[in-house]
């Protein structure tokens, strides 16, 4: 033991010793190294993207990696710069707002190396709906986990058709993107973790009422699938506290959630004082109307996400690491064995309770101001031009070199 530690040290002075200045040619040099080492058609590091310096202490070894999507993997410029994106950028489909999002090519590379070349586990968490994210799939990387509605609901990849509980499963396929392998297109279906909604589902969480027509089997075949169960009809102590904001006059919401729901900002009546009073006290948490202690909340962009007390990203992040195998790290936990790559409000728990965050950019003014305060837990790769998908890539670089540093049994 004493002997691999003195090897994890060597291993991690002489990779910092490289990185002695953001951008500089050898710590470009070092990194598109640790990238090949292992696969020589691994992508490189573009020559004029400069590598700001991690803040991390001497590694311990990481299991996974866990990433956000929009604004942390997938950005959303303007319309016209969408337009003029060049060839190696993915473009989304837009959203019911008229949104559209983009994606790198490089992005989907680098993901790839990190469940490839370092053999960690690469999981996508994300507040966003279940059919949202079924909907982007072909355009995100592939994962070895998916997670949506704030960690409320979990999906892993199985092989094509291949259902574990008789169900068909729906078929996904990413499109073609610079670099990809015959491997990165081909078709996988999800299953999803029943452990885990069994929890969501009980009488003190969200409650079973909630699934109803959002069944992963009736994805692309909604004439098929079942209607909702209104609100006012749901069980489980998530779906009472949305009854009793909806009594307040609040506008909830709830369309393609199972195990959370929403108060948006710009969907309250902006003529009534009493109600925008309400959303702004639940906005900064001062209260208005106390909340069960079996539910937790979150913020996000003039947003309030509500899901049950042991739901949330970093609950689901967590049970994910005691999840995935790693028999000889019996104890394993966020804060020593997984990085986290976001943005947002609704990141912040997570951010802090793993071992270190990477922010292509920062969305939300608690955010800069946490960064500010704790540059040891954070690396920003934001810097001038790079920005967006730019940006991006700089953190999945840097992440890459985390795991590099590490030798793994």
């Amino acid at each position: 033991m004493w002997i691999r530690s003195i090897l994890h040290f060597l291993l991690f002075w002489t990779a910092s010793s490289f990185f002695v200045d953001a951008g500089a040619p050898d710590s470009k040099r070092f990194l598109t190294t640790a990238i090949n080492k292992q696969n020589p058609q691994a992508p490189k590091p573009t020559d004029s993207l400069p590598l700001p310096k991690s803040n991390m202490s001497p590694p311990s070894e990481i299991l996974l990696v866990y990433s956000d999507v929009d604004g942390t993997l997938v950005h959303y410029p303007s319309l016209d710069k969408v337009q003029e994106a060049p060839a190696d950028i993915l473009r989304l489909p837009p959203s019911m707002t008229g949104m559209q999002g983009i994606i790198s090519s490089r992005t989907m590379q680098l993901c790839r190396s990190i469940r490839k070349d370092q053999s960690t586990k690469f999981v996508l968490v994300s507040g966003m709906r279940t059919h949202t994210l079924l909907k982007r799939l072909p355009f995100l990387p592939r994962a070895d986990a998916y997670c949506s509605e704030a960690g409320g609901r979990i999906f892993y990849p199985i092989e094509d058709g291949n259902s574990t509980d008789g169900k068909a499963a729906p078929c996904f396929k990413s499109v073609e993107f610079d670099g990809a392998t015959p491997e990165d297109l081909e078709s996988y279906g999800l299953v999803e973790d029943l452990e885990w909604r069994k929890r969501m589902e009980s009488p003190s969480a969200a409650g079973p009422d909630g699934y109803v027509g959002q069944e992963i089997e009736a994805f692309g075949q909604e004439e098929k699938s079942i209607p909702a169960i209104p609100v006012s009809e749901r069980t489980g102590e998530l779906w009472k506290f949305a009854q009793l904001l909806e009594s307040k006059n609040l506008v909830l919401d709830v369309k393609g959630y199972s195990s959370c729901f929403r108060v948006n900002r710009k969907h309250q009546p902006a003529d009534n004082a009493a109600v925008m009073e309400l959303f702004e006290s639940l906005l900064s948490g001062r209260g208005g109307i106390d909340l069960p202690s079996t539910l937790a909340t979150s913020t996000n962009l003039g947003c309030i996400d509500f899901y049950p007390a042991h739901s949330g990203k970093k609950n689901c992040c967590q049970y994910l690491m005691d999840k995935f195998p790693a028999s000889h790290l019996p104890k394993r936990t966020l804060k020593e064995n997984a990085l986290f790559l976001c943005d947002d409000d609704n990141d912040l728990e997570m951010a802090m309770a793993c071992e270190h965050a990477y922010l292509p950019g920062i969305s939300s003014k608690s955010m800069e101001e946490l960064v500010a305060q704790d540059k040891s837990q954070f690396t920003l790769t934001e810097q001038g031009e790079v920005a967006g998908t730019r940006a991006t890539e700089a953190a999945l670089a840097l992440v890459l070199k985390r795991l590099a540093s590490t030798l793994k049994p």
